[in-house]
């Protein structure tokens, strides 16, 4: 290394060689600061948090240099980096995880200890590449450890879920109603088809054909042609309105049914299918409503899920149920509500009474919600993930020659072309084509 570098962020003084300049915009979009240790971190208010995602990211910009350079100090620095993650990371079974804790990374709104399987997944990828280096043989036991975090079941913590066909859903977090973060899975998915290649590990072959037998029981759930789009995931936000006729209620109770996954509540803070009723019961006097808002997952398409009321009336009357619904937005996550789509009513006596409302696709097509435009690089809003599903699946196309796969990567590849006719798009604050780090600096 010559004298004359240029340093990102505080890489000297923590004794790391300096990043690669070409890339400040994605440094700086990440805001990435080290810790003492060596491990990538972000500060929030004045403290600095390791943050999870960060380590297989400098990982892969110090092997890049080290392959162009063949200067040690960078291999060394992704040793350093990589062994600060390993310390950092939680044994789960046969797995291993680098968690997000409030406490000790302090980097998501997500409550609660937790891994990611995009994460977990961005390690297999730093990791599979370090271990073909020149004294990384401490990194291959950690790295077996990291791909079977993958197989840890949902329901005990973990991010796999299993479709009717027996394939692999590899959520990007763990949850306990289905979450099904489309470019987490594909890219999961295509990391690990390259473990498997350079590995020629058959657990590892095993499990990368699994999530493609996952992917093409689902893919056709996540198509919007309407809107030449993809779905980021399939889980959604909808607000249920519930308008008292003849007599006041009172909403004790409210869960959701997803038909092949469970029933799950939607009360209190935290519960799976939202938290409809957190500061308690809901009262609605005769001719007055109140919006519910609830979690829903196109996962069961075409089956609908159903919403389980418990209503205590004061006499005789019925309850009326809408969806609320509008056009889709290219800079929010969520379907902004401008109206309410009548569902049903449904009558109630005096008393307790128990309602169930089936909610028709027809009516929540955007609940599980298109790929938008909120991604802010080099000061303009981008679709970053409808093109990471594209290329992704590409790749998964590559290796498996899957038609259906071809299909869809085929069909979402020509929707951006399609953008400037669409009303919905027709927004000033967004950027229609892709992104490109050369150009958009």
């Amino acid at each position: 290394m010559t004298a004359e570098v240029e340093y990102i962020t505080n890489e000297a003084e923590v004794g790391l060689p300096p990043l690669q300049a070409s890339r400040r915009t994605v440094w700086n979009y990440y805001r990435i600061e080290f810790l003492r240790n060596g491990y990538p971190g972000r500060r929030t208010g004045d403290v600095l948090y390791a943050h999870p995602i960060y380590g297989p990211y400098v990982i892969a910009d110090y092997i890049a240099q080290y392959r162009r350079t063949k200067d040690d100090v960078f291999l060394d620095a992704a040793k350093r980096v990589a062994d600060a993650a390993v310390e950092q990371m939680t044994p789960l079974g046969d797995g291993l995880a680098f968690l997000y804790n409030p406490k000790s990374t302090a980097v998501s709104t997500r409550g609660g200890t937790f891994y990611s399987g995009l994460t977990q997944s961005r390690y297999i990828e730093g990791f599979r590449n370090l271990v073909t280096l020149p004294g990384t043989e401490r990194f291959k036991a950690p790295l077996l450890a990291i791909v079977r975090s993958l197989l840890i079941p949902a329901e005990e913590g973990g991010v796999a879920r299993t479709t009717d066909d027996d394939g692999l859903i590899i959520e990007e977090y763990p949850s306990q109603a289905p979450d099904c973060t489309l470019n987490g899975w594909t890219t999961a998915t295509c990391i690990l088809r390259d473990y498997a290649r350079s590995t020629q590990s058959d657990e590892g072959w095993d499990i990368f054909h699994r999530s493609v037998r996952g992917l093409e029981r689902l893919i056709p759930v996540y198509d919007v042609p309407e809107l030449a789009n993809s779905r980021y995931r399939l889980t959604g936000v909808a607000s249920i309105q519930a308008k008292a006729v003849g007599a006041d209620l009172e909403i004790t109770d409210c869960r959701v049914h997803m038909p092949g996954s469970g029933v799950y509540k939607a009360n209190v803070a935290g519960d799976p299918a939202g938290e409809a009723l957190k500061a308690g019961p809901r009262k609605i006097s005769d001719g007055a409503a109140e919006t519910l808002v609830l979690s829903l997952s196109r996962l069961t398409w075409p089956a609908p899920n159903k919403v389980l009321l418990s209503v205590r009336a004061s006499g005789s009357g019925a309850v009326s149920l809408g969806i609320g619904d509008g056009p889709y937005s290219p800079m929010t996550k969520n379907l902004p509500v401008e109206y309410f789509r009548e569902l049903g009513t449904f009558p109630v006596d005096e008393g307790e009474n128990e309602i169930e409302l089936a909610v028709p696709w027809t009516d929540a097509e955007l609940v599980a919600y298109p790929t938008g435009f909120g991604k802010a690089i080099a000061d303009r809003q981008f679709n970053q993930y409808h093109w990471i599903h594209v290329d992704t699946l590409g790749k998964i196309v590559e290796e498996t020659g899957s038609d259906l796969l071809a299909y869809y990567r085929d069909k979402w590849r020509q929707y951006p072309s399609r953008w400037t006719d669409l009303s919905e798009y027709a927004d000033s604050r967004i950027t229609l084509e892709r992104f490109d780090p050369k150009r958009h600096k």
